[in-house]
């Protein structure tokens, strides 16, 4: 799936507060024994659960969409594979969070107004280049994994001193699947291996070692033996959107993104000066803006005191 399903729940508290836009009074529930539920005791009712929530994401929609714009097409295409994925039990699943498809479409819009800003901010110019540069070639290479860095040393050095590469690795390597092939990788391609991996990969020269390279496996030594082009490669104007995604989708499954864009919506948010007298808004409004600037009293008190010169002591010494 190339869009990452929402969780309903989430969904259904972004539209919590908008459930209701009947009059005050109006009497949205009714019973002769227990008594009505108003419209206005609905809303104050959502407002206490999910007030500074819901507020949020109805901020960072203004803010974002002043920014950028998101198309129905756009809408449907990420609603697409969760229509696959959730099939004749869609509508069911939206009814128990309190969602319909049209609510649930609109949780996914503020989604991609998210996306649209984290593509801008979090990702340089020089990170995409770079991936697109190295998706030009295939590498085919071979490595030896072991669990310390001088272990790793020790390997290299064998082999500077006239080992084979191959002995080595059947010697030293933890990797089952490459051990017995003399470390044989075989031919692979951008994106296919860990970062630190295909980053040293991609920077080696042909029949060089590498240094040890750190992974969550341990430590590589990485030997690249032959490149190939990758034919009718795209061009880079065919290539940006879906890179800048794909470097987004990864943040969000370290939690870099949601950083990134808390500063960005931050700052968004103060720009556009919003003001509430609400006595359960007031907090989170000044929170979201990143209202970190000190009071007016506490930046006086902060400014540098003049220092008293040291008083000279007298001595009882004669």
């Amino acid at each position: 799936m190339k869009k990452k399903a929402l969780t309903l729940t989430l969904a259904a508290s972004v539209v919590a507060l908008a459930a209701c836009s009947s009059g005050d009074n109006e009497k949205i529930v009714t019973s002769k024994d227990l008594g009505d539920i108003t419209a206005s005791d609905f809303n104050e009712m959502s407002k206490k659960l999910t007030g500074p929530f819901v507020l949020k994401q109805m901020l960072t929609e203004k803010v974002l969409a002043d920014k950028y714009e998101v198309t129905k097409e756009e809408i449907d295409e990420a609603f697409a594979p969760i229509k696959e994925q959730y099939g004749d039990e869609l509508n069911a699943a939206l009814a128990s969070s309190g969602l319909t498809a049209e609510g649930f479409k609109e949780s996914l819009r503020v989604q991609l107004l998210q996306e649209k800003a984290l593509m801008e901010h979090a990702v340089s110019e020089d990170e995409v280049k770079k991936i697109y540069e190295q998706g030009k070639e295939e590498l085919n290479g071979r490595h030896i994994l072991v669990e310390d860095e001088e272990t790793a040393k020790k390997a290299i050095k064998e082999i500077k001193d006239g080992a084979s590469f191959a002995d080595v690795a059947k010697k030293y390597s933890t990797d089952p699947g490459s051990k017995d092939k003399g470390g044989e990788l075989g031919w692979f391609s951008q994106g296919t291996m860990r970062e630190s991996f295909n980053d040293a990969a991609y920077d080696l020269e042909l029949n060089t070692l590498s240094e040890p390279v750190a992974s969550d496996f341990g430590f590589h030594v990485i030997e690249i033996t032959d490149r190939r082009e990758v034919k009718d490669y795209p061009k880079f104007e065919e290539k940006e959107k879906e890179i800048r995604e794909g470097l987004v989708q990864k943040m969000g499954q370290t939690g870099e993104a949601q950083m990134v864009l808390d500063e960005v919506v931050g700052k968004l948010i103060k720009e556009a000066n919003f003001k509430t007298e609400d006595p359960l808004l007031k907090e989170a409004l000044k929170l979201y803006a990143q209202d970190e600037e000190p009071a007016a009293d506490e930046a006086e008190d902060d400014k540098e005191q003049p220092k008293e010169e040291p008083k000279e002591e007298k001595s009882d010494k004669k």
